[in-house]
């Protein structure tokens, strides 16, 4: 009896186990000596960094930054923490005199 109890527990939890929290990231891209920076909203990421920021050149690239330096924070569980960490990246390029590009949601992040 124990045993059919433990294997039903486990059965029943599997789904929830397949579905892992989203995890949150943004991007942030400056191009070489010009002001300009662009931001992206933040995301839910399933991609791993080097690709997301891959994709994230390219779409600054399509808006006009060419040879621009692209990051991707690790991505995070929680939503918050990620939505804080984009306000104080968007407070420290305005800070140093940044001009702030937002990259359209429709541009980034890319299809699944």
């Amino acid at each position: 009896m124990r045993r059919r109890a433990a294997f039903a527990a486990i059965v029943l939890s599997l789904p929830a186990a397949a579905y892992a929290a989203p995890r949150w990231t943004f991007c942030v891209a400056a191009a070489g000596s010009a002001p300009d920076v662009w931001i992206s909203d933040v995301f839910a990421a399933e991609r791993d960094r080097e690709k997301l920021e891959g994709a994230f050149k390219t779409a600054v690239e399509r808006l006009g930054a060419s040879g621009a330096n692209v990051q991707c924070p690790s991505p995070r569980e929680d939503k918050t923490v990620a939505v804080n960490a984009q306000i104080d990246a968007e407070a420290f390029n305005r800070k140093i005199g940044a001009t702030l590009h937002a990259v359209p949601p429709s541009d980034f992040p890319p299809p699944r």
